[in-house]
């Protein structure tokens, strides 16, 4: 069986076709585009523009499908949807534009998926897994590979960015009013207090992060593990926001040069909560957490 599946994201569109025997999958073909689609929001509601936009990236999405046989294809929003209050109308547009049914799915849902994901495809029994995007982020902490607190909030790297910082990097003072409101948003949270060591990040800003640590560590871009002093001097790297750090930016994550700081200031406060001592970054998260729950359907 060769599925599609389409992840609308607040900042990032990804579409990726697998390959299903059985209970495993291989992906054949991956495909990304950043629409910022929380930019088009104003007064919760998406523009006509926003709109736009999504329809497009979804058309493109399709017609690379042309010359692929594809059994089916299933497309789900996440906050950029779900965030909105014209969301209905919008499904609606996509539909009649494109003829793709929009399946619209709830921060718990997405927090149960992206854990699917991740947990799935890994050997740990024990820790918390967070899904950073760009309009929320999702908390699951688990033993035993059974989530037992689960919590999804509207804080984004892209919707940080939009609210605190004036241009592409952030001042000083914009920098600490986006750690005040972290730390407030995380602490009303009611976080578990048992510790947890390992902390599972899921999330293009998360392998972003992982790829600048790679890189200043010298270590092969596969890698997936760093360690908390790693994270620490790497955020403290980019809070120079000098010439190097730009570099490297602009070397290995590009397109999210204005978004990588707040993303990077949610881990750091995630990692400090949790008393979290090394960090896994997982590739796999909620489209393969979607693809194991909804089609595979494994229990995980």
């Amino acid at each position: 069986m060769i599925c599609a599946i389409i992840d609308i994201g607040s900042n990032t569109m990804r579409m990726s076709v697998y390959k299903i025997e059985g209970q495993q999958f291989s992906v054949l073909l991956s495909k990304k585009e950043t629409a910022g689609l929380a930019n088009y929001i104003t007064e919760g509601e998406m523009s006509e523009e926003g709109i736009g936009v999504m329809i497009g990236v979804l058309r493109r999405f399709c017609a690379s499908l042309e010359y692929v046989t594809v059994d089916t294809i299933h497309a789900f929003a996440t906050a950029s949807l779900r965030n909105i209050t014209n969301s209905e109308q919008a499904i609606e547009r996509i539909h009649h534009a494109v003829g793709l049914e929009i399946e619209l799915i709830s921060g718990e849902e997405e927090a149960i998926m992206s854990f699917s994901g991740a947990v799935n495809a890994a050997p740990f029994e024990d820790g918390c897994l967070f899904d950073l995007g760009g309009g929320s982020t999702e908390i699951v902490a688990f033993d035993d590979r059974h989530p037992y607190y689960i919590n999804s909030i509207g804080i984004g790297c892209l919707n940080l960015y939009k609210e605190h910082v004036e241009k592409i990097w952030p001042k000083r003072r914009e920098i600490e009013e986006m750690r005040n409101f972290i730390e407030g948003s995380l602490t009303n949270l009611e976080l578990p207090h048992v510790p947890k060591p390992l902390l599972i990040g899921v999330g293009g800003t998360a392998r972003s992060l992982r790829g600048l640590i790679n890189l200043r560590e010298n270590r092969d871009a596969s890698c997936k593990e760093i360690t908390r002093k790693e994270l620490e001097d790497t955020i403290a790297f980019l809070l120079k926001k000098d010439t190097a750090a730009r570099d490297a930016v602009l070397k290995k994550c590009p397109d999210r040069i204005h978004t990588i700081i707040p993303g990077a200031l949610v881990i750091q406060t995630l990692a400090k909560k949790m008393h979290a001592e090394r960090l896994y970054i997982s590739d796999y998260g909620v489209r393969e957490g979607y693809l194991w729950k909804k089609i595979i359907k494994l229990t995980t």
